[in-house]
């Protein structure tokens, strides 16, 4: 079985070796205005979920042809809406999968020793 989800970890390693990665925030648009995931080695787009819902294809245009040529990672809060955009995602043929945990992960400190 395929998993389809990334760790903080796994993200973290798609970036650090320059993997094309597309970050997908599909939280509404006034959460996103207040933080998400963002690096200087991916690009960042905001797709709220509920949106991806209501039309026929889950992405405009212009996030289309940045995904068709990229690693799709959904996040949301905690992961759960990420895991749901993901899914509907593959349904249409990207390579997506949502970050374990979130953005609530993400921003947890490294433990200790890593």
């Amino acid at each position: 079985m395929q998993k389809n989800i990334w760790t903080k970890q796994e993200v973290i390693e798609l970036l650090e070796k320059q993997t094309s990665v597309l970050i997908l925030d599909v939280r509404d648009e006034a959460k996103f205005r207040n933080g998400t995931l963002t690096s200087e080695l991916a690009a960042t787009k905001n797709v709220p979920y509920v949106h991806m819902l209501e039309r026929d294809k889950p992405l405009d245009e212009e996030t289309e042809s940045v995904a068709r040529k990229a690693q799709v990672i959904t996040v949301c809060t905690s992961g759960n809406k990420a895991q749901k955009a993901a899914a509907l995602l593959r349904e249409h043929g990207y390579e997506a999968k949502a970050l374990l945990g979130g953005l609530t992960a993400w921003n947890e400190p490294e433990s200790e020793g890593e």
